[in-house]
């Protein structure tokens, strides 16, 4: 029996491209060595995994722009001042003051004749500041401030792609299609079984991970969320395929669109897990199944667990095709002819995997 543990339990074994990498290389060399017949993959500490690694992921990709002293606002205002603009009468052209004197010739009280045009159309002093006033000059130059509300914008070209860098980290479309995708197929394509040994917390990609496992035993202390939706994006590492298949449609769709929490006894009662299991008692437990998968005939289960993932996505008639050929690859088996053999002689079988 191959056992392999997510190890970073101060962080809930959540994946960083790393382990994702270590983990491929890991099931390659278990797929490879002909002793290990069946394989558990559980979590050190509190979780089995708590999805993907968003702390390094948002360090990386979002800059939170310090906000501006408020006194460098040429206005006067600010988050921590009262309101009171600065510009000139528009119908009463001049200094710019905080004090917005009527024209005596025109007043909402006393409506008399307009300002003439050219009293409208006076040329007004040089304006120095970097910003520009809606009515005229706003006062002397002031130092420049981040953001410029009333800055005239760059130009930018409308075929302009708007290029996002995301130094440390691979972008996202990459890390799933080189990471996460393989590592999911792997888990269910090796043609031994992998059983989850569900720890604690199976979150996001980390119960994906858990749900691509052919046979999931939980802790009483196990909690599954699928979390994506916390972070503004959709579910991954496989759980829009495997949650509808397991719970149904419409279960999958309100724990991917809350991202509420389902508990152990929950999780089993739904059939996500086949077993919830005394904490301390996990491990024992689920290591007595996979030696027990371990001696018995691990080419057929090979096959037996390619015929219902690929027979999941087939018509009846597909599916009994593909029983018939595979049923066909198992009697060339040496697994086939020890178990032929002990059932003539009525001994116990003794299979090699072979």
């Amino acid at each position: 029996v191959g056992l392999v543990t997510l190890n970073r339990p101060d962080q809930l074994n959540a994946f960083t491209v790393q382990m994702l990498q270590e983990l491929m290389d890991v099931f390659r060399g278990m797929e490879r060595d002909p002793e290990v017949r069946a394989i558990i993959i559980t979590g050190a500490g509190k979780a089995i995994c708590g999805g993907e690694d968003f702390r390094a992921r948002a360090e990386s990709e979002v800059v939170i722009a310090p906000t501006p002293p408020p006194a460098s606002n040429p206005y006067g205002y600010g988050a921590n001042s009262n309101y009171n603009p600065t510009y000139a009468n528009p119908y009463n052209p001049g200094p710019a003051s905080n004090t917005v004197e009527p024209s005596p010739s025109y007043s909402p009280l006393n409506p008399g004749p307009p300002p003439s045009a050219s009293s409208r159309t006076e040329e007004a002093p040089p304006n120095t500041s970097p910003y520009d006033s809606p009515f005229g000059n706003s006062g002397p130059a002031a130092a420049p401030v981040v953001p410029q509300p009333f800055a005239s914008p760059q130009p930018v070209a409308a075929s302009a792609p708007q290029q996002v860098n995301v130094p440390r980290q691979m972008r996202m479309a990459d890390q799933v299609r080189q990471l996460y995708n393989p590592f999911i197929k792997q888990i269910r394509t090796i043609e031994k079984p992998v059983i989850a040994a569900v720890n604690g917390v199976a979150a996001g990609t980390g119960l994906g991970l858990a749900l691509a496992c052919d046979i999931r035993y939980a802790s009483d202390r196990a909690r599954f969320l699928e979390v994506a939706v916390r972070v503004g994006l959709l579910p991954g590492g496989g759980n829009t395929f495997f949650l509808p298949r397991l719970i149904g449609v419409s279960k999958a769709l309100e724990l991917a669109f809350s991202g509420d929490e389902v508990t152990a006894p929950e999780a089993e009662r739904l059939g996500l897990v086949s077993k919830v299991i005394s904490g301390d008692k996990l491990i024992e437990q689920s290591r007595a199944l996979a030696l027990r998968l371990a001696k018995g005939p691990t080419r057929a289960i090979g096959l037996t667990k390619s015929l219902v993932y690929r027979g999941a996505n087939l018509n009846l008639e597909q599916s009994l095709d593909l029983e018939a050929q595979l049923t066909d690859d198992a009697t060339r088996t040496e697994d086939y002819k020890e178990g032929l053999r002990a059932f003539l002689e009525k001994r116990p079988p003794n299979y090699q995997g072979k």
